[in-house]
C-alpha cells in the first residue's frame, strides 16, 4: 500500500447543517481502512501546508451560532490539533468559505460511530444491521482565517450521512457555491506599479492560492505601460475567460471597460465578461463598494463565491474624443476633488493622506471653479431623491430574494444600449434645467459617482444603487463657511454629510459641465482629462460584475 498524504493519517467526523459543516471529533486512518484509493496516496505533502500569511481586515461573512459552537470566524484564533492540521470539535465550517471538495477515498467505519453522527439530522441508519459500514472521506478545501488573512487549507472529513461520496460533494459544492458557479476561468491583470509597488506580491501571495485552491483557471497578465489594460480588452478572447479581475487600483478596470467599449463586438464582450477588483492599489473603490474590503484574501474569496450583478456606467464625451466617448465606471470630479487628487499625485507616497490634505488647503483657500452646468434629472430634491432611492432599493431587492442564483440566465445586451441620447455638438435638450448661477460661480465641489465608496470610510455617494437608470451629483458653494464645512468633511464616513443644508444632492441622467477657468482639472475615474466641456450620461446596466452581497456594500442610507 502506497503511503498516505501526511495530511491524510487524520480525518474529521463531520456534518452538514444548514449554515455550514460541522466538525465533530478527529479520527486517525490507516492503509488498511482504504477500500477505494484512486490517485490521492503518495508521498506528496499538503501544498497548502507551509502557505503564508499577513495583514489586513474586512468583515465578509457574519454567522449566528449557539453559544457551544466554535465559528470558523474571522474574530477566532482557533487552536488546533495534530501539527495545525486539524480544527477543534464543534467548529463551525461556512459555506460561504468552502473553496472546493472532492472524494478521495473509501474506508470501513463502525456503524455505532455512523449512528452517533446522524441521530438528530435528516439523514437516517440504513436498515443493514452490519457491525462495519462502507463510508467515503472527502477532501474540503476551505478559506481559513489566520491572522488577519485567509488562507487555504485542506481537510479530510468523513461525513454522517447516508449520501454516497459523489453525492455529498454535489451537496457541498452546491450549498458552497450558492450565488455562484464554481471552476471558473479568471484573467487576472496585475499592474506591478499599483500599492506603492506592491500589488505584484500581493496577487502571488496572498489572492493566487485562494483562486487556485477554488479550483479557478488563472491566467495573469502583468500590464507594463498605461493605456496596456485597454489594449488587451480590445482583443481578449471572449470564450476564454468569465471574470476579467485587476489587481490594482482603480486605473485598470477604468482601462479595461474601455477597451472592451472599443470593441466591434462590445455587445458580446459586455454580455459575457464580469469586470471585478483585487485590491492592490492606492485607490479601490470598486472593491470596497463590491467586496466590501481591502483586504486581497477577503476580495478573493469574494471573487469566488459572489453572484453577479448588473451596474450602470457613465459615458462621457468631449470634444477631445467625440467620436469615441470614453466609459466612467466610479466618478467625475471638478473643483476641490479633482485638484486635491490629480495635483497631488507628486506625494503619492503619503497614500490617502495626500488626498485629505489636498481637500484641506483647498477649502482653507476658498478656491472657486465657477462653470456652466446643465441637468437632466432623476430626482432633484433631498425629498425626490430619497423617494427615488427606496423605490429602487425595494425593486432590487425583489430582483435578488430568490435563494439561488441562476447560472444559465444571461442578460442580454445590444448594441442599441451603447447609442448615446445627447450629443455634445448641439445644443442643450430642452428638457435639461440650468443649475442655479449663483452656486455654479462660486463653486466649491463638484461630485458626479456611482459607486457608494471612494475611500475607506468614505461614504461620499451613500444613495448610489448598481442599476437604478441614474447617478449621483454633490456640489457645494465655496462661500461656505469653514465653520459648515468642517461638520460636512467629519461626517464623509457616515455619509450623513449629502443631508446638511449647504451640500446640494441630486439623481441625474446626464449633464454637461462648462468649465469657466482658463486652468483647472477634470479628473474621472481619478484620471486627468482635457479641461474643457464635459458631457456624461448613464449607460444602464451595461457592465457586469461581482458584489458579494448581490448590491453595493450597505451604506444605511435608508436609516439617516
Amino acid at each position: 500500500m502506497r503511503k498516505l498524504k501526511s495530511y491524510m493519517h487524520n480525518y474529521s467526523r463531520a456534518i452538514l447543517t444548514d449554515t455550514g459543516v460541522m466538525i465533530k471529533d478527529q479520527q486517525s486512518l490507516s492503509a488498511d481502512d482504504v477500500k477505494n484509493s484512486p490517485d490521492v496516496f503518495d508521498a506528496a505533502s499538503d501544498p497548502f501546508g507551509d502557505q503564508q500569511e499577513s495583514t489586513a481586515r474586512s468583515s465578509l461573512e457574519s454567522t449566528s451560532l449557539i453559544s457551544c459552537v466554535t465559528c470558523l470566524s474571522d474574530n477566532e484564533s482557533l487552536s488546533e490539533t495534530r501539527g495545525g492540521r486539524s480544527l477543534p470539535a464543534n467548529t463551525l465550517i461556512p459555506y460561504a468559505k468552502i473553496l472546493h471538495a472532492r472524494k478521495v477515498c473509501e474506508v470501513t467505519t463502525e456503524l455505532s460511530s455512523y449512528r452517533d453522527d446522524v441521530t438528530s439530522g435528516q439523514d437516517t441508519v440504513p436498515g443493514d444491521p452490519c457491525a462495519e459500514l462502507l463510508s467515503s472521506l472527502i477532501e474540503v478545501t476551505i478559506a481559513k482565517p489566520r491572522r488577519q488573512d485567509l488562507v487555504p487549507k485542506k481537510l479530510l472529513l468523513r461525513f454522517g450521512t447516508t449520501l454516497v461520496g459523489e453525492d455529498i460533494v454535489e451537496t457541498l459544492m452546491q450549498r458552497s457555491y450558492k450565488y455562484s458557479r464554481p471552476g471558473k476561468s479568471i484573467l487576472v491583470l496585475v499592474n506591478p506599479h499599483g500599492g506603492k509597488g506592491q500589488a505584484k506580491k500581493l496577487f502571488l501571495s496572498k489572492v493566487k492560492p485562494i483562486l487556485i485552491a477554488s479550483n479557478c483557471d488563472v491566467e495573469e497578465v502583468d500590464t507594463t505601460h498605461q493605456g496596456h489594460a485597454m489594449e488587451l480588452a480590445r482583443t481578449i478572447e471572449l470564450d476564454k475567460y468569465d471574470i476579467v479581475a485587476c489587481a490594482s487600483g482603480d486605473g485598470i478596470p477604468h482601462e479595461v471597460l474601455n477597451g472592451l467599449f472599443q470593441r466591434e463586438d462590445r455587445a458580446e464582450a459586455f454580455k459575457k465578461l464580469a469586470i471585478t477588483q483585487l485590491p492592490c492599489g492606492s485607490g479601490n473603490a470598486m472593491s470596497l463598494s463590491c467586496h466590501g474590503t481591502l483586504n486581497p484574501t477577503y476580495a478573493a474569496l469574494s471573487v469566488v463565491k459572489a453572484p453577479e450583478i448588473r451596474i450602470d456606467l457613465m459615458c462621457c464625451t468631449q470634444e477631445s474624443y467625440k467620436n469615441q466617448p470614453r466609459v466612467s465606471f466610479l466618478s467625475q470630479t471638478y473643483g476641490i476633488i479633482a485638484e486635491s487628487d490629480i495635483n497631488t499625485e507628486f506625494i503619492r507616497w503619503m497614500g490617502p493622506s495626500r488626498f485629505e490634505l489636498g481637500v484641506f488647503v483647498n477649502i482653507l483657500q476658498r478656491k472657486k471653479y465657477p462653470c456652466e452646468l446643465y441637468v437632466k434629472y432623476s430626482a432633484k430634491t433631498k425629498n425626490e431623491l430619497r423617494d427615488h432611492y427606496n423605490f429602487h432599493k425595494k425593486k432590487q431587492e425583489g430582483n435578488a430574494s430568490g435563494s439561488t442564483i441562476d447560472n444559465t440566465r444571461q442578460e442580454e445586451i445590444e448594441e442599441a444600449q451603447f447609442q448615446l441620447k445627447y450629443s455634445i455638438s448641439e445644443e442643450i435638450p430642452e428638457d435639461w434645467e440650468v443649475v442655479d448661477p449663483a452656486v455654479t460661480n462660486n463653486l466649491g465641489i463638484f461630485y458626479s459617482g456611482k459607486m457608494p465608496y471612494i475611500a475607506p470610510n468614505t461614504k461620499f455617494f451613500p444613495a448610489a444603487l448598481p442599476c437604478d437608470g441614474s447617478f449621483d451629483l454633490v456640489l457645494t458653494d465655496a462661500r461656505t463657511s469653514l465653520t459648515r464645512m468642517a461638520p460636512i468633511l467629519l461626517s464623509l464616513d457616515k455619509g450623513s454629510h449629502v443631508l446638511q443644508p449647504e451640500v446640494i444632492h441630486s439623481k441625474v441622467s446626464a449633464y454637461r459641465l462648462i468649465p469657466k477657468m482658463e486652468n483647472s482639472v477634470i479628473s474621472v475615474d481619478g484620471e486627468k482629462f482635457p479641461f474643457e466641456p464635459l458631457q456624461v450620461e448613464v449607460l444602464p446596466g451595461l457592465c457586469k460584475t461581482l458584489s458579494y452581497n448581490g448590491s453595493y456594500v450597505e451604506t444605511d442610507f435608508e436609516n439617516m
